[in-house]
């Protein structure tokens, strides 16, 4: 069972918290009339355009297409409702209404009303309506436990975004910083983490941002979570590229939560294997041995 959180925001967003795979509904809360029209915004562009009846309005695949057979509405209430949500969907959405009485507004809208093009980008420079709510959405990833990690074996864990050449990716075990991924070897690290555990044992994909980490061991269950720095985010890029000596060893700690970046969790359960738990009892049999000065193999 996935639990839908709804929480009033402090900016006057909703916060809304969701997993993987769930469908969400955005309700406007407000009494539309007929003939009014509503407008539906993710991060400024356009998604959404209910005009009272399917064959006056419009819906749009969005950026990368990402809203594509994803999107339905109410065309009496003007909510707006988004299925099998992935992480590319986190993020603000905005609803506008343009009353019947707005005579002007409607024309603007109604010079093509009965071509409706899916494909085409709309970005919202100015508001031709009234801003009515506004939503942030997070997008929760799901859980690698259904995996049944064993120990000694390789995972990967995939963003499932669409990363730009310029973006930085950053990767945090536990809220301490284990991968910087700047679109380039020489531009990124990789950190050993606390105690060395992922010394050696990781590995990215350059071009979608993923994180391989390889010969897991106990030490490596726990919660990672990756974020991602556009590339017009220039403020927080000049901050990561001040100093471009990579310090493997050096611990960085997660203080300030962007919830924009945050693009997707995974809590990861490792099992101990068979082979681990007979290593460990043969150590201590080796124990016993070495105390009564009995021989134990050089192998175990």
């Amino acid at each position: 069972i996935n639990y839908i959180f709804v929480f009033p925001g402090v900016f006057g967003d909703d916060v809304v918290t969701v997993m993987e795979g769930d469908t969400v509904t955005l309700h406007t809360d407000i009494t539309k009339k007929e003939h009014d029209k509503m407008l539906w915004y993710f991060e400024d562009t356009r998604i959404a355009l209910i005009n009272g009846h399917p064959n006056m309005s419009c819906l749009y695949d969005g950026e990368d297409g990402r809203f594509r057979d994803r999107l339905e509405v109410d065309y009496k209430t003007g909510s707006l409702t988004i299925t099998d949500i992935t992480t590319e969907h986190a993020g603000r959405y905005e609803a506008e209404i343009i009353r019947s009485e707005s005579s002007g507004k409607r024309q603007s809208l109604n010079r093509n009303r009965n071509k409706c093009d899916g494909t085409k980008i709309i970005q919202k420079m100015i508001n031709i309506g009234d801003s009515v709510k506004t939503f942030s959405v997070s997008v929760t990833g799901k859980s690698l436990a259904d995996e049944r990690l064993m120990e000694g074996d390789t995972v990967t864990l995939h963003t499932d975004i669409t990363k730009k050449e310029h973006d930085k990716m950053l990767w945090y075990f536990e809220d301490t910083r284990i991968a910087l991924i700047n679109g380039h070897p020489n531009m990124s690290c990789l950190y050993d983490g606390e105690d060395g555990r992922f010394r050696d044992r990781l590995e990215v994909d350059y071009k979608t941002g993923s994180l391989i980490i390889t010969d897991i061991t106990t030490e490596h269950a726990g919660r990672y979570e990756a974020e991602i720095i556009r590339s017009e985010s220039s403020g927080k890029r000049q901050s990561l590229n001040r100093n471009r000596k990579c310090d493997s060893r050096k611990i960085t700690k997660k203080i300030s939560i962007s919830h924009d970046d945050t693009i997707k969790t995974f809590n990861m359960i490792v099992i101990v294997t068979m082979k681990s738990k007979l290593m460990i009892l043969a150590h201590y049999y080796c124990v016993f041995f070495f105390v009564f000065k009995l021989m134990c193999p050089h192998n175990l």
